[in-house]
């Protein structure tokens, strides 16, 4: 049987979603799965519970196909030709993903409720209780698998996804210091705490650790002279480096995710983002650090795009609260709950 899926987004909604493909992997191992997604992420998805098939289209260009008829049809083209019987739209997809999904052929047809356009779905499946983004893709993919009485055996909660072929170029070696691993760039700007904040941080940080300065994208600015410059040409090095953290610090992000996924300890810099966005597993081992009184945050929705700050009075107040004294205290308090950490 071949089954399309589509996940065309940024690198942390793909990680809250791989647990529910490996799981379709997992349990249906005689299904053909063709995955759509971003270029930047595909390697995500390697390993041996990937999909037999990747096709990747950037995010915008993909969303903006529409506008474009000839992309969208050759889009709906690509995809008919599989002879899907189902297809998974996860909540997170466009108008785009919905047309094709729709123009498909697929007699089955799942993904997030609302749909972006009308009959694109045969089942719609709401948004949890608890709002969290990676429950949502779990529900969606047992209910795929649950449609062919193939949900026999699925777990009530996501794993941490397997990302073990991320790794196969073996640990970063360690250094007998222990190791603060930061990444100070983010996908979206609304989710940026101040670059130079991020670097007063690890200047302090970096008298009794060692400091690890990711460099990857455009966003991750200018790292103190005495942190560790690590720039990372793939997401294999960027899982590699986070692997290897006593302790990660970043924005709510991809990377953030990305050390959560492999079990690290870590801080995350939270402005407006839902609280679905927060770390899901392991969360005893993360401070995650919110305005304490601010009442219009956090003002994202989990299944919609911030399109700007709602605090008019005093914009991104949420992100702003947080100095770089405040930060290393939360670090330094983390890396203590540890163990062995200087005061």
């Amino acid at each position: 049987m071949n089954v399309v899926v589509f996940k065309l987004n940024y690198l942390g909604d793909n990680i809250v979603f791989a647990p529910a493909l490996q799981a379709l992997r997992r349990l249906c191992p005689d299904w053909r799965i063709t995955l759509l997604t971003t270029p930047g992420v595909a390697e995500l998805y390697g390993g041996p519970f990937g999909p037999q098939e990747i096709l990747s289209c950037p995010k915008r260009r993909f969303d903006k196909s529409p506008r474009r008829p000839w992309e969208l049809a050759w889009w709906a083209w690509a995809v008919r030709r599989r002879r899907p019987a189902a297809c998974l739209v996860s909540f997170d997809q466009g108008y785009a993903a919905h047309a094709v999904a729709r123009l498909s052929g697929a007699k089955v047809r799942i993904g997030g409720e609302p749909a972006r356009l009308a009959r694109a779905l045969t089942a719609g499946i709401p948004m949890p209780r608890d709002q969290r983004p990676v429950t949502w893709n779990w529900g969606m993919a047992r209910a795929l698998a649950r449609a062919f009485g193939r949900d026999q055996g699925w777990p009530d909660t996501p794993p941490p996804p397997d990302l073990g072929h991320l790794l196969a170029g073996g640990p970063q070696p360690p250094s007998g210091r222990r190791r603060v691993v930061v990444h100070a760039g983010a996908s979206r700007h609304l989710n940026q705490w101040p670059p130079e904040q991020f670097c007063a941080v690890a200047r302090a940080l970096a008298r009794d650790f060692e400091v690890v300065w990711i460099e990857h994208g455009g966003t991750t600015g200018q790292p103190p002279p005495e942190a560790v410059r690590a720039p990372v040409a793939n997401l294999g090095e960027l899982a590699r480096w986070a692997a290897s953290a006593d302790l990660f610090l970043g924005n709510n992000s991809g990377p953030m995710h990305l050390a959560n996924a492999l079990g690290r300890p870590g801080v995350a810099v939270t402005g407006p983002s839902a609280l679905g966005w927060d770390p899901y597993w392991g969360r005893e081992h993360w401070a995650v650090l919110r305005h304490p009184d601010l009442r219009c945050a956090p003002c994202e929705v989990a299944n919609r795009e911030l399109a700007g700050c709602a605090n008019t009075g005093d914009p991104m107040a949420c992100l702003k609260y947080w100095t770089a004294e405040r930060v290393e205290a939360a670090c330094r308090a983390r890396l203590a709950r540890a163990g062995g950490a200087a005061p």
